[in-house]
């Protein structure tokens, strides 16, 4: 239980006072974010195994470290060992490498909270969260507890606090057998009784400048979100966040606002493989924050697969019909 201690220590070592008086942000914060990470050993984890730890992000590596915080949803457990899951494709198990890869990559914080975080059980659960600690990545949406899993995860950068809450509301085999599962000890779920609260009680802490949440959940390879979804998403908003970002159809819906706010209603995939040819084409997409917190929302069009490519053409247009942002090109790494 040692190793539990130290990563309940190290999620909650960003926690702050309040700013009060202090200075408020005054640089333009840069943000992205992807959808689906699938780096199970028969998808990019084969490439991983190889040797080769930038595999799956090569192409687009401009974009993934431009940022100043990078985010994705990591729907493959890291598994010690590829026999704790079964092999079949409705689970997933990425190698240990995996974290390092992204790492290396620059993603800065991941989602651990979605329907595959139970593929390899306890063993794999604790083993994501130990190989990501160790790699320098931080995870939110899992932990050892209920009260680590639906805390959230406060990241500084240029002066700005972000803080980023992740839940599921998708689960296997569905979502009414959660609470019934021993994974609900582990995974945040997307209860409005505790996440809208706890979204209130940040915001008026004053702790952070900005909140994000994650959300996994919505139906699969529709375009649209079911009303029961968006009325969640809007929810967060209304709450006191400051930008939704959601997954699990593995098909871009439309970044639409309320409130002034971003609600990006799925991510897509991005490092994934599927046959269904509405999965193909996702994004990155970048988010600027500007001091007085207006928002920029643009995206870079991406060819969806085990090593996702810049879209172009017909393809890259179509991505932002799908998205109804404004398209931009890769964006040079932080110095």
């Amino acid at each position: 239980m040692m190793i539990g201690v130290l990563l309940v220590a190290w999620n909650v070592a960003s926690w702050n006072v309040p700013r009060g008086l202090l200075q408020q942000p005054t640089d333009t914060l840069r943000l992205c974010a992807v959808g689906d990470l699938n780096l199970d050993r028969r998808v990019a984890g084969a490439g991983l195994l190889q040797g080769d730890t930038l595999y799956p992000f090569r192409a687009l590596l401009e974009s993934l470290r431009g940022a100043d915080i990078t985010f994705g949803n990591l729907e493959s457990p890291i598994a010690p060992d590829a026999s704790l899951v079964p092999d079949s494709g409705g689970v997933f198990a990425a190698p240990p490498v995996a974290a390092v890869a992204l790492a290396r990559a620059g993603f800065d914080i991941v989602s651990t909270a979605n329907n595959h975080a139970w593929d390899g059980g306890q063993p794999a659960a604790e083993e994501t969260m130990r190989q990501l600690t160790h790699a320098g990545v931080r995870f939110v949406g899992s932990g050892f507890g209920r009260d680590m899993a639906e805390q959230p995860v406060i990241l500084e950068r240029r002066g700005w606090r972000v803080a980023f809450f992740a839940v599921t509301r998708a689960w296997n085999p569905a979502p009414y057998t959660f609470y019934k599962h021993p994974g609900a000890n582990w995974v945040a779920w997307g209860d409005t009784a505790w996440i809208y609260p706890a979204i209130r009680e940040l915001k008026a802490s004053g702790r952070a400048d900005l909140i994000v949440v994650s959300v996994h959940g919505g139906r699969e390879y529709v375009d649209e979100p079911p009303d029961y979804h968006r009325d969640l998403l809007y929810g967060l908003v209304d709450a006191g966040a400051d930008l939704v970002l959601a997954h699990h159809p593995h098909v871009l819906q439309p970044v639409v606002w309320s409130r002034g706010k971003p609600i990006v209603q799925s991510l897509g995939n991005f490092v994934f493989v599927q046959s269904d040819p509405r999965a193909q084409l996702s994004a990155i997409l970048r988010v600027a924050v500007a001091p007085d917190r207006r928002m920029r929302v643009s995206a870079v069009p991406v060819r969806v697969g085990p090593q996702p490519t810049l879209a172009t053409g017909a393809a890259a247009d179509s991505v932002r019909r799908r998205l109804h942002v404004r398209l931009s090109t890769p964006i040079p790494s932080k110095p």
